[in-house]
């Protein structure tokens, strides 16, 4: 078994770094939505498939609203070369208090691009905004600091290899996260992006929302007192949060306090507009993704249904917030588009949520999440 400094280079893929002499070379292009930001790298084929990572960390998780981040550390001497009049100007940096250098991101759509490691003086960039694939997942990284394991339990392992995990330091110490009541004495579920700048709490389902022939409708089918919440492997919130699988909860805008306005700029929000139907917030200092709002689930503004990113709620009894949704198991949205893009981790995502829904609920629940 290979030792922590063996297992570390491997990690950063530094035995992967650029052989002496001749060798055949591929270049692939990363872009953020808005296509402000785009840049080549250029690898030796000899070294693919590079391995990535995804770091469950918390300030991973509040800095991109999932439940991980999506990573490949390039071999040393591998960096960005900014085409098309992009600069590494043009990224919007954060840096947590006490963190491990700044988390980049597109400040025009919010595309999470990566950073760059100081510990290790190697760019790591996220794998959701390069059109073609070159790596496979082969760490988690702090899976201790999401309580319940997120997506950790749903990827053991990837086209028949393990998903090694690794962990160390007080990054991997999850944070306490307390129950909240609201002004009315009822259970509220609060979620905050990690600067803070946007924070706002949302109820359980009310009577006024039972009452209501549409919003209704996004209620849990198995639990009156629970909402929504699915996998999504739609490319655009892959490439928007720099992940592959982007964990939501719908809920009714009217069910957020403070009530978020039809224009979602709460706090230090920030709106693209995706595609016609479709806006995005996300947070315009840590770069979070909060909101995704469409016309297609708003009848009225009234009933407006909101995605809120599950990566910013901070549950008390862990990130997948069981006490507060009910988890569509039988299926991942988008699976077919995303297994174009990277079949092998689509496929074993696919078979571990549904194989964790079996183990926590003794079944699959599925249900629609667009009417």
């Amino acid at each position: 078994m290979a030792g922590f400094e063996d297992l570390f280079a491997q990690f950063c893929n530094q035995d992967k770094a650029r052989p002496s002499g001749v060798h055949e070379k591929r270049t692939f292009n990363g872009h953020c939505h808005c296509n402000r930001i785009q840049f080549n790298i250029t690898l030796p084929t000899a070294s693919f498939p590079l391995r990535s990572l995804l770091c469950h960390c918390s300030a991973c998780r509040y800095t991109h609203g999932t439940f991980a981040s999506s990573n490949v550390i390039l071999p040393p001497g591998v960096e960005p070369q900014w085409i098309n009049g992009s600069s590494r100007g043009d990224l919007k940096g954060y840096e947590k208090l006490g963190g491990r250098g700044e988390r980049w991101f597109c400040p025009t759509c919010g595309s999470h691009v990566g950073h760059f490691g100081p510990s290790y003086s190697q760019w790591s960039v996220a794998w959701g905004i390069f059109d073609d694939k070159f790596w496979q997942l082969s760490f988690h990284t702090f899976p201790k600091s999401a309580p319940g394991g997120g997506i950790v339990h749903c990827l053991s392992e990837v086209a028949g290899k393990e998903v090694l995990h690794l962990s160390s330091g007080t990054q991997d110490l999850p944070e306490e996260c307390q129950q909240e009541i609201g002004s009315d004495g009822e259970e509220r579920l609060r979620a905050r992006c990690c600067c803070g700048g946007v924070s706002f709490t949302i109820s359980r389902p009310t009577q006024k929302i039972m009452d209501d022939d549409y919003m209704r409708k996004y209620v849990s089918p198995t639990d009156p007192n629970k909402w929504k919440a699915f996998l999504d492997l739609c490319r655009d919130c892959g490439r928007l949060s720099g992940t592959s699988v982007v964990p939501w909860l719908l809920v009714p805008r009217t069910a957020l306090e403070p009530e978020v306005p039809p224009d979602l700029t709460l706090g230090s929000i920030k709106t693209y507009k995706s595609s016609e139907p479709t806006t995005r917030g996300f947070c315009g200092v840590c770069g979070a993704t909060v909101f995704l709002a469409t016309t297609d689930r708003m009848p009225t503004e009234r009933q407006a249904i909101l995605n809120v990113a599950m990566g910013v709620l901070r549950a008390p009894e862990g990130v997948t917030a069981g006490n507060w949704v009910s988890w569509r198991t039988a299926k991942v949205a988008w699976a077919d588009d995303a297994r174009r893009y990277d079949a092998d981790f689509t496929n074993a995502l696919l078979v571990g949520h549904e194989d964790w829904g079996i183990k926590t609920t003794g079944g699959t629940l599925d249900f629609a999440v667009m009417y």
